[in-house]
């Protein structure tokens, strides 16, 4: 229940209580077309999504169907780091926190930066090109939130997930993105604005287009029209953003 999205996001996925409820689910998906699944969850008093259990099933998925798999572990031990980059998952999804204000008060987690940098460092060693860091845009210093960027960046990240608080107005939203966007793209990785941001401020996001973001999530019509008028080339991609690349 931390104060990002609230458990808002988990009410809308398919619970998979078991691994074998969890094979079933993707027998089934498989069955149906789909391309693939995230694998996610509420996060335990250290910050840690309860995965561990259903890591051999994520790999008998991978080797017998076509589905891409997204996990989202939380904070992990050096040990636990290398199970799951032995799951062979598609990506990592991480959330690079790095205020500890934030960490304490709003995600209520009695654990430091120290603690998600080697979590962080730990998964890019395990899966190395597979981990897809999300800096969250809102809850904290603004400058620490530039620093998590510029730590992002400093690994073989195969993009840089952008996200923004919601249900709350953000002081500065606007200057707050393009300085992290301009951030971003001087690490030289792709720069994607995530699903989890506010709605209705296309023009912010134009702009954020225009300082070198290299996508969004769920386009607006109105991005969707200014691209095309523009004469820009962009491809569309059906599934989780952490995939871009």
């Amino acid at each position: 229940m931390c104060e990002h999205c609230q458990g808002r996001y988990l009410q809308g996925m398919l619970p998979a209580r078991s691994p074998e409820e969890l094979l079933e689910i993707a027998v089934r998906m498989q069955e149906q077309g789909a391309a693939g699944f995230l694998l996610s969850g509420g996060c335990d008093k250290d910050g840690k999504v309860p995965l561990a259990p259903f890591l051999p099933v994520v790999h008998h998925i991978k080797r017998t169907t076509n589905l891409k798999i997204n996990m989202h572990p939380g904070l992990l031990s050096d040990v636990e780091a290398e199970e799951m980059g032995r799951a062979g998952a598609d990506r990592i999804s991480f959330d690079l926190v790095l205020d500890p204000n934030v960490l304490r008060e709003r995600m209520h987690l009695d654990r430091t930066p120290e603690d998600v940098i080697h979590s962080f460092r730990s998964l890019c060693r395990a899966a190395p090109g597979k981990v897809a860091p999300h800096v969250l845009l809102g809850l904290g210093d603004p400058d620490i939130e530039l620093d998590a960027i510029r730590t992002a960046g400093t690994e073989d990240v195969p993009c840089l997930i952008l996200l923004s608080l919601l249900g709350k107005k953000v002081e500065g939203w606007d200057e707050r993105l393009l300085r992290a966007v301009s951030a971003a793209t001087g690490t030289g990785r792709p720069v994607i604005l995530g699903c989890m941001r506010p709605r209705g401020y296309s023009d912010v996001e134009m702009a954020a287009l225009e300082a070198g973001a290299s996508g969004m999530a769920c386009p607006s019509s109105t991005i969707i029209n200014e691209v095309e008028e523009r004469g820009w080339k962009g491809v569309w991609h059906q599934g989780c953003c952490a995939l871009h690349r």
